[in-house]
């Protein structure tokens, strides 16, 4: 069940907007009208998805399964992680700013450049 939760809550969410969208798209009953279409056909399809079709479910069911046996990493580890990833940014950086410099002045001594 609560694999299905969220997308419920995410189709709604999609059926809350469109059917607002629908609502301004038209003026008079023909905007409500469109609206009410279109709040019965996606609010009629997310149910479906989220809570009868065998697939859908089967697949929120297999990811929440996985989704507990995902060890998160702890603060510490994060920021250790955030460091190493910042600084291998800023030395292949300062690298290739170097191998830039250094080709563009053998290209201009041969006068390729």
């Amino acid at each position: 069940m609560w694999a299905r939760v969220p997308a419920a809550i995410v189709g709604g969410i999609v059926t809350y907007f469109a059917t607002d969208w629908a609502m301004g798209a038209l003026e008079g009953n023909a905007g409500y009208v469109l609206a009410g279409v279109v709040f019965a056909v996606l609010a009629t399809a997310t149910l479906y998805i989220a809570f009868f079709h065998k697939k859908t479910g089967d697949m929120l069911i297999d990811t929440e399964n996985e989704m507990r046996k995902v060890v998160w990493p702890d603060r510490e580890e994060v920021a250790g992680s955030t460091i190493v990833v910042i600084g291998s940014v800023v030395l292949m950086g300062a690298a290739i700013f170097i191998m830039d410099i250094v080709l563009t002045q053998v290209l201009s001594i041969i006068g390729v450049y």
